[in-house]
């Protein structure tokens, strides 16, 4: 017999007789003993590599992000160290730079890595080559958690985020201090957060009957350099906007070096809310207006979630959505109203 009969037997995955032979990781009672009780009826005695091999699986979780060098990711990461370091695990990291065949690359590499589990922010949500692999994954007992984003029609752990909720927050604010003229710098429509921000913006501007105007809604993508010419783009319109809602920090930077290098000032020239607050600025003392949420409360309870699917593969799967919160410094303002 080998360990993946015995698993067969207990109806547990690999991974968790793995954590019962090698005492390590988290192990409910009862499936330690149902483990055991099958070990001893079969007479199992695993050898010295088997047993190597999965101590080396039980230690080590790999997270893949689309973009190291967005803040959101890296305080992500941070919160998911800071839960996995508490219980003992190793965290290898992997960037797929928003390249959907990269983080194939990735996925069909790791099983080769003896990792527990993997937390992930996929890239598509259509992309059914991502589920299969996921899903894989999964079947062969390496649990997956979801970050921020989701994959279309798989049954993942996942934390999310009140994105429609935080738009929708941030466009009414404007429209309240007067702005009609409201823009919109989104991202790919496939991706949820943005699908859903964008849905949060034509929510506001639809409930205080503003007409939604299609050449104020220009699309970027996840870095800042498109999201910089979107921002030429609504400033040269002949009637360009009187203020902005860009979909993540790394858009709202874009936007931002357009304006500066303009000398357009935030709260007089154009007002500008952005969704996700970048530390850079606060240490700075730039007064700009965000929707907020905490990445490294994201990333702690992506952890947790995995350590509960490393502890139960066979259990239910989770859903969390944060909250987010509005936090208002001055750059809403409408100090050019005529």
């Amino acid at each position: 017999m080998n360990i993946s009969d015995i698993a067969q037997k207990a109806g547990v995955s690999t991974a968790t007789v793995s954590r019962v032979i090698n005492n390590s990781g988290r192990v409910k009672p009862t499936t330690r003993e149902a483990v055991m009780r099958v070990i001893k009826e079969n007479g199992f005695i695993p050898n010295a590599i088997a047993r190597s091999l999965s101590v080396q699986s039980t230690s080590n979780i790999g997270v893949i992000f689309p973009d190291i060098e967005n803040p959101f990711f890296s305080g992500a990461l941070y919160g998911i160290t800071n839960v996995a370091d508490q219980n003992r695990y190793n965290v290898f990291f992997f960037n797929s730079d928003e390249n959907v065949v990269k983080e194939q690359d990735i996925l069909r590499m790791v099983e080769s890595q003896h990792l527990a589990g993997i937390i992930i922010t996929p890239i598509a949500n259509l992309s059914t080559v991502t589920k299969e692999l996921l899903e894989g994954l999964e079947k062969k007992g390496i649990p997956v958690v979801l970050l921020d984003r989701d994959i279309r029609g798989g049954e993942f752990s996942i934390v999310l985020a009140e994105n429609e909720k935080g738009a929708y927050l941030a466009v009414s604010q404007l429209i309240r201090e007067g702005h009609e003229k409201v823009a919109i710098i989104e991202g790919d429509p496939l991706n949820r957060p943005v699908y859903e921000r964008s849905k949060g913006y034509r929510r506001a501007m639809d409930e205080y009957e503003i007409p939604i105007r299609g050449e104020y809604m220009v699309r970027g993508d996840q870095k800042s350099d498109l999201a910089y010419q979107m921002t030429q783009k609504l400033m040269s319109l002949q009637e360009p906007p009187t203020a902005i809602f860009t979909c993540s920090n790394m858009m709202t930077l874009g936007c931002l070096r357009y304006l500066t290098e303009h000398n357009l000032v935030l709260g007089r020239d154009v007002s500008l809310i952005g969704f996700d607050d970048i530390s850079v600025l606060k240490v700075i003392d730039f007064k700009l207006s965000v929707v907020d949420r905490s990445e490294a409360d994201m990333g702690r309870i992506a952890m947790r979630m995995l350590l509960n699917r490393l502890e139960n593969l066979d259990g239910e799967r989770e859903i969390e959505v944060l909250p987010v919160k509005l936090i208002l410094r001055g750059s809403e303002k409408f100090l050019n109203r005529k």
